[in-house]
């Protein structure tokens, strides 16, 4: 029972690690999923509940970061508040609609628009669409250090 727990439980941790790369999956959620299934299972054999719980805090953390790091790329490129909602606006409107090429450029054409509307010139709205996909990139790698700081600190915990 312990060695197909174990190996269930790599097996979601590998998908919540791709899930880092592909937009839709939510990695970090699944990696936390995985380290509360091996808990629940394998009980005093397992980690932590201190640790599940910092796990969890973690994928929070993860989430927000990725929100602030559209928002934060937005702003530091120039875009005014309503770029930077565009931009976080775009990007949830484009999952939801367009799916990975939705993720990718929604929040771009986000801030674009919404610079545009806010009577900003070309120039500046393509400054803050760039200062978005600056941030996405910067929410993407902070995504996988957490996603795998969580999975290294999971298996050195067992």
């Amino acid at each position: 029972m312990t060695t197909a727990v174990n190996l269930f439980v790599a097996l979601l941790i590998l998908i919540g690690l791709g899930g880092s790369f592909l937009p839709l999956v939510p990695g970090a959620v699944l990696i936390w999923g995985a380290i509360l299934l091996h808990k629940v299972w394998l009980g005093p054999e397992s980690v932590s509940w201190v640790f599940v719980g910092w796990a969890a805090a973690a994928v929070v953390l993860s989430q927000v970061l990725d929100t602030l790091c559209t928002f934060w790329g937005a702003r530091r490129f120039g875009a005014s508040w309503r770029g930077a909602l565009g931009a976080v606006v775009g990007g949830i409107l484009g999952v939801l609609f367009f799916n990975i090429i939705g993720l990718v450029l929604g929040p771009i054409v986000g801030a674009v628009v919404a610079e545009l509307v806010s009577d900003r010139s070309l120039r500046e709205a393509g400054r803050a669409g760039l200062g978005t996909l600056v941030g996405g990139i910067a929410a993407f790698v902070l995504r996988l250090g957490i996603s795998v700081g969580i999975v290294v600190a999971f298996y050195r915990a067992l």
